[in-house]
């Protein structure tokens, strides 16, 4: 564990059901004139913001911009950026989930940074500036709400990433209110990944007692809550217990980074197009046992704070049963004609835009570890979706 180290400055946090009204105050605050609201196209369909937005444009100007379905791009945030350049004293608001909320982050510092988004890409160039934002996620998962990285894909689908203190926001509004319609498998997918973060914060070469105290706090509010989040999806106190462990998990990937489940998941996306939280979710699953070997007494508070009294050696095993007990297989649903090819996998965490991620994890990989990995990640995600075919097939036969 790091003795000396420096924690990078954390966004003003507001959380609770209602703290949306809380806007205005905000705008007012940063000397803005207008919203630049940047949302998704399917949260935009679903209706759900609308009452809210009719608030909204009671106080101030409201512009939008709907991202396209799927992973942020970078021509979508050139697109974006574009938008508010034009604006006079905009005040960007991220409402959605990851996509949204990375495109947001980027559009506020691309308000005040020239060039296009290419400029900008594995920090290449740094920020010379901003717009003020306020972020708020209608998922639990990302944290992307109060870090200062963003992921993106560029022409290609390369899963690529954008960093710098620009991308952090001016406010937080966590309300639970806006998650209650989440459906079952995403409130899953996105609860795990939340836990990936936790356990990559504090297992990673970069952890240290404030990453820790935030990471392990993360885990105990997943373990206890996020079951109840997927089951009794109207129980604001689990939804908001879901946004406070993916906030505090967010914060403490700030500081702490990654490791080989993203290197892994981050894969997955450029391959297969996964959902992050799904293709981190597999990749853990499938990469704890051999992170956990040699490196036991780091994983053991990890362990303990998702079931007290346990050490290291059960944690994949808990892992597994909170995936499970949280229907994690449905959000396999979509993908179930994918096929995977482990040496094309392998290649791809090879690759230099995930390179600081596995140079982070607990365990680094070797020469040899690439391939063995990918193939472990490859039956984790055959063994779920087999299960996920004989479930329907029984279910099919008891019908019929």
């Amino acid at each position: 564990m790091q003795q000396d180290y420096e924690n990078g400055r954390q966004a003003h946090v507001i959380a609770g059901p209602g703290c949306m009204a809380r806007l205005p105050e905000l705008r007012r605050q940063q000397g803005a004139e207008r919203y630049l609201l940047i949302t998704d196209a399917g949260l935009e369909a679903s209706g759900m913001l609308a009452p809210y937005l009719a608030e909204l444009e009671q106080d101030a100007e409201v512009i939008r911009f709907i991202a396209p379905a799927g992973e942020p791009s970078v021509a979508t945030v050139d697109q974006a950026a574009q938008m508010v350049r034009e604006l006079d004293a905009p005040l960007v608001l991220g409402i959605g989930g990851g996509t949204a909320l990375d495109i947001a982050k980027l559009v506020a510092a691309l308000a005040a940074s020239p060039g296009k988004m290419e400029t900008y890409l594995l920090g290449r160039s740094p920020w010379v500036g901003k717009a003020p934002a306020v972020m708020i996620p209608t998922t639990s998962g990302t944290g992307s709400e109060v870090t200062r990285t963003s992921i993106l894909a560029d022409g290609t689908g390369r899963k690529l990433w954008a960093w710098g203190d620009e991308l952090l926001p001016e406010a937080v509004l966590l309300d639970p209110e806006l998650t209650r319609s989440l459906p079952a498998a995403l409130t899953a997918a996105t609860g795990l990944d939340a836990f990936v973060h936790a356990l990559e914060a504090t297992t990673g070469r970069n952890r240290n007692h404030l990453i820790e105290s935030q990471a392990l706090a993360a885990i105990r509010l997943i373990g206890a809550s996020l079951s109840e989040a997927v089951h009794a999806p109207a129980n604001l106190e689990a939804r908001q217990q879901m946004q406070e462990a993916a906030c505090l998990a967010g914060m403490a990937i700030d500081n702490g980074g990654t490791g080989i489940a993203h290197n892994i998941g981050h894969a997955l996306g450029s391959l297969y197009h996964l959902p992050h939280g799904v293709a981190v979710a597999l990749a853990v699953e499938a990469s704890l046992a051999w992170s956990i070997e040699g490196h036991e007494a780091i994983f053991d508070p990890s362990a303990h704070a998702l079931m007290p009294g346990s050490s290291a050696d059960a944690l994949p095993g808990l892992f597994t049963e909170l995936a499970d007990a949280s229907a994690f297989d449905q959000a396999l649903v979509p993908f179930l004609d994918l096929e995977m090819d482990a040496a094309t996998l392998a290649e791809v965490m090879q690759a230099e835009e995930n390179a600081p991620m596995a140079n982070n994890a607990a365990r680094i990989p070797e020469e040899d570890d690439w391939q063995p990995l990918a193939e472990l990640t490859v039956a984790t995600f055959q063994r779920r979706r087999q299960r996920l075919l004989d479930t329907r097939t029984t279910t099919e036969g008891a019908v019929a």
